[in-house]
């Protein structure tokens, strides 16, 4: 759930439905795969994820140089617009059509028109945002992300099977963002500042074990209770990417300072 002025907007990045439910298996997956067939999957996925982080900078810059911030509020719906044709396909592919993330090419299809809606709605919400502000938030997510990889690989405790607790507690925040929405209906006022910074808190909370989480499926190795089958890289590269911006957003809502 991001933020725009006062008002919460639904944001595609709070999805993670995709490897709680798709492509994980007990028993045969990626740690079950040979070696080289296991680095070339990971490489895979994380050239993947920059190209998709890439987009999404590279686009946020493009709103923010070249259209500022008067021309992106003018047209704001349809960037708004983008935002739900991003969650639509999320949810669409989720539920009933999840083969389409295996077929080459609609899957890098799919990926390239879903990065284009998020980064478009990426770009919405740091325009309320300081300069200074989306870059200090930027740098502790990068620090964070590659402190969490590392330590996802080289640590004994097996997260792979935290998936079902951490859904529940993303369904628990997600709850936790619609009272907030309805608070000023009831209220006639705006969510006081200390519940939308322990919003914000669970927030980045959640999303730093998730990229913990999703890292040990995708690498595999010990950690082999779930894990990615060796065609679900866009799943991977997915559930990372949204990771990454969600842990981007709740981290901009603590650091930074609105225009």
């Amino acid at each position: 759930m991001a933020y725009y002025g006062d008002q919460p907007q639904q944001f595609d990045g709070q999805q993670q439905p995709l490897a709680d439910q798709q492509g994980l298996d007990q028993k045969e997956g990626i740690a079950a795969e040979p070696p080289y067939v296991r680095n070339a999957f990971i490489q895979k996925v994380y050239s993947i994820l920059s190209v998709q982080l890439a987009v999404t900078v590279a686009i946020a810059l493009y709103v923010h140089l070249a259209l500022g911030k008067e021309t992106v509020l003018q047209y704001r719906f349809i960037f708004m617009g983008m935002s739900l044709v991003g969650v639509a396909l999320l949810i669409g592919v989720s539920c009933c059509c999840s083969q389409i993330l295996r077929q080459f090419p609609l899957n890098f299809i799919f990926l390239a028109v879903f990065t284009v809606c998020q980064s478009a709605a990426t770009s919405l919400f740091t325009m309320m945002y300081t300069t200074d502000s989306v870059l200090l938030a930027l740098v502790v997510t990068a620090g964070i992300f590659f402190a969490l990889t590392a330590y996802a690989c080289v640590t004994k405790s097996d997260f792979t099977g935290m998936g079902v607790y951490l859904f529940g507690f993303l369904v628990a925040l997600m709850i936790f963002g619609l009272v907030m929405w309805l608070w000023p209906f009831f209220t006639g006022s705006a969510p006081p500042a200390g519940m939308r910074l322990v919003y914000s808190g669970l927030g980045v909370l959640l999303f730093m074990f998730y990229i913990i989480y999703d890292t040990q499926l995708i690498v595999g190795g010990s950690h082999k209770k779930y894990q990615f089958a060796v065609d679900d890289y866009v799943f991977a590269a997915l559930n990372l990417y949204l990771d990454i911006i969600n842990l981007f957003t709740f981290l901009l809502q603590i650091l930074g300072s609105r225009q």
